[in-house]
């Protein structure tokens, strides 16, 4: 059958599956109703054992979870109108002549139970042909055996609207939506021999499932991203008894790029990965000690201040130096912490002696402010076996509380305060003061170190994006916390702050031999004349983009203000063929302005400005701060107030803000 009647054919279907479970919750819907009418009317009648009363809630549940499957189904289907499926492999069955066609979606669909699937789960065994092989032989398990045979062609699509954009036949999956663009549009020898090896590279970290941490350092453009969502797509597949996309952790720069990830996979179907900031996480673990900074009030004020805020100081409290300070104090916290003297509670007592030796040897390796703890679990223990029986609850509090009250303090801020003081280092904030985001992880290593860090064992596998803008001690916090695999990715180039952090350096360091380093230095999400123009930023060695190109980026000079607006919107005006438009500035308060300003100037479309506390990415026209489009794409992207871009930290704005450019790139300077 022809590729497009056999989309139209799928695409029947849904209609058909979507129709038929309307129909049945329609009649679901009235079932309950009359459940709920009959409940209510004969309540007092039912017998007196309670039995027709648990049979009929039991029914109503059950038409409840049968409403809620039939709600999930459609949505699964209405997502598959506009894209069904995205690959095909044709495979022939060992001693047969002609292949079987497999058509890979996000959900099986066919007519009936007992009807061949029009198309098949991603995670359906018949699915490994097309995420395990190239064309060969293959095998794969079915519940009937392991059945074996040849993979004879491998296809894949990109369908937006329910029509067919591009057919990509390859030997290999391009798992990169803009590589597979490329290939369909020139699909000559050489580009196919690029395109092949860059596959190749991205496979090896995809598949890769013998290294504990994958730390892939990438340049600008290099297909980090999609490597690593692929990788998780692969890993799910692969351990489906083992691992569910809700124990997958993405640790993302902001709520923005968590959005705009969630719509990268269609093979995850309606499975969401959690993600998080790990600001977001370390405010929620301070909550107690009041408001904080964030990352992006920090970089806010390196920006307004030139880049001389970033002071030696600052970076000094994410060292491996700063914490061996920590450690110090922590030690003399041992000693400093805590008054131990004899414990009397009714006819309970324990020596001053007994609780030192207990507190300094026997519970040592027990975080200091969790020792006392521990000492009267042993006391109530003893009591409750004495006694015979359990203790009351308002006794074991009373016998906590006196041993805890040995502390001289449990307060982390207030002890790091004092830290800040004993060490002659800027007078600590006051209690209603805002915490100073150089304090934040510092304060958290403190509390973890007094009070045990918690594992997160429901985290399976762990993804950190943008590494390089992590510190040394947010490492050490992150492997305190997570004993999983990893995927940790990133590139050097776009460090936000004064010089380049290649993290590549120390995480071994942290996290010890089970660190594999993989590095990817082809670029070819950007053309190639955006790539090397921005390479130009820098005035570092241009990265080679390998099989893609287009315009010039443009740098347009306006004699007042006033023109360049009318020019930059003028520009977004014509731009009528790209889904997605950025205008990125150079911090929040010219972001804001500008996003105003175009408002007006573009009445006719719809602009969004985005900042720190945005959720949601959306396309069209989109106006933001620089740092928050990090790890985003753009079909274009336009820079205002070239002029002002004038340190190094600016400089490496620009650096990003020009990378975030897929097609094209416009940037404007009042002389």
């Amino acid at each position: 059958m022809h590729e497009e009647a056999y989309l139209a054919l799928v695409i029947k279907t849904l209609y058909n599956k979507i129709e038929e479970i309307n129909r049945k919750m329609a009649g679901n819907e009235e079932d309950i109703a009359h459940m709920h009418e009959y409940f209510w009317e004969n309540y007092n009648e039912f017998d007196e054992y309670g039995y027709e009363l648990y049979d009929n809630s039991n029914a109503l549940k059950s038409r409840v979870r049968e409403q809620e499957e039939y709600k999930k189904d459609r949505r699964r289907y209405e997502k598959m109108l506009d894209s069904p499926y995205f690959g095909r492999v044709d495979f022939c069955y060992e001693d047969e002549m002609e292949p079987e066609h497999y058509y890979i979606g996000i959900a099986n669909l066919s007519e009936g139970r007992a009807k061949d699937p029009y198309v098949f789960d991603w995670r359906a065994p018949v699915s490994s042909l097309f995420y395990d092989y190239d064309k060969g032989p293959a095998q794969f398990l079915a519940p009937a055996g392991l059945i074996t045979g040849e993979v004879i062609r491998k296809k894949q699509y990109k369908i937006k609207n329910g029509k067919i954009v591009f057919i990509l036949e390859n030997e290999i999956n391009i798992d990169d939506e803009i590589l597979q663009q490329a290939l369909s549009e020139h699909a000559n020898a050489s580009l196919k021999s690029i395109v092949t090896t860059i596959q190749k590279e991205q496979n090896q970290i995809i598949r890769d499932q013998s290294h504990k941490i994958l730390a892939v350092q990438g340049c600008a453009g290099s297909g980090k991203t999609s490597v690593a969502l692929h990788r998780i797509a692969y890993l799910l597949y692969h351990n489906r008894k083992g691992l569910s996309a809700a124990q997958v952790l993405i640790l993302s720069p902001n709520s923005i790029f968590a959005d705009y990830i969630s719509r990268i996979l269609p093979e995850l179907g309606e499975e969401r990965i959690r993600e998080m900031t790990f600001d977001d996480f370390a405010y929620h673990e301070l909550l107690d000690y009041g408001e904080a900074e964030d990352r992006y009030d920090e970089i806010e004020k390196m920006l307004h201040a030139g880049g001389s805020h970033a002071s030696e100081e600052t970076r000094y409290k994410q060292t491996r130096q700063y914490i061996q300070e920590l450690d110090g104090f922590i030690l003399s916290l041992e000693w400093e912490l805590v008054d131990i003297r004899d414990f009397h509670y009714k006819n309970m007592e324990m020596k001053e002696a007994q609780i030192s030796e207990l507190f300094y040897e026997k519970l040592s390796d027990v975080p200091i402010l969790c020792r006392m703890a521990r000492i009267g679990e042993y006391l109530i223990d003893a009591e409750e076996t004495l006694r015979h029986k359990n203790m009351d609850e308002e006794e074991k509090q009373e016998i906590l509380g006196r041993l805890d009250r040995m502390y001289r303090t449990k307060d982390t801020a207030k002890l790091y305060y004092g830290f800040l003081e004993e060490s002659g280092r800027k007078k600590p904030p006051a209690p209603c003061g805002v915490l100073p985001f150089e304090d934040i992880y510092p304060l958290l290593y403190l509390k973890y170190a007094l009070f045990g860090a918690p594992k997160r064992s429901e985290v399976k596998h762990l993804v950190i994006d943008e590494m390089q803008d992590y510190s040394y001690l947010q490492y050490v916090l992150l492997e305190k916390m997570f004993d999983c695999p990893m995927t940790v990715l990133g590139d050097k180039g776009q460090t936000i702050g004064e010089g380049q952090q290649d993290v590549l350096k120390f995480l071994p360091k942290i996290f010890g031999k089970g660190v594999h380093c993989v590095s990817l230095d082809k670029s070819y999400r950007s053309t190639a004349e955006i790539t090397e123009f921005a390479g130009r930023i820098l005035g570092t060695e241009s990265v080679q983009n390998v099989c893609r190109h287009g315009e010039e980026p443009q740098v347009k000079k306006c004699a007042t203000g006033k023109e360049m607006i009318q020019m930059l919107s003028g520009d977004i005006a014509g731009e009528m063929e790209y889904d997605t438009l950025a205008v990125l500035c150079l911090d929040a308060q010219k972001a804001r302005e500008m996003s105003g300003i175009l408002a007006q100037e573009l009445s006719g479309r719809e602009v969004t400005l985005l900042t720190k506390d945005s959720m949601r990415f959306w396309k069209g026209i989109s106006v933001m701060p620089f740092y928050l489009a990090k790890g985003l794409e753009f079909d274009a992207v336009f820079v205002p107030d070239l002029q002002d871009y004038v340190t190094e930290m600016h400089k490496k704005a620009l650096y990003i803000s020009a990378t975030r450019a897929l097609h094209k790139l416009c940037l404007y300077m009042v002389q």
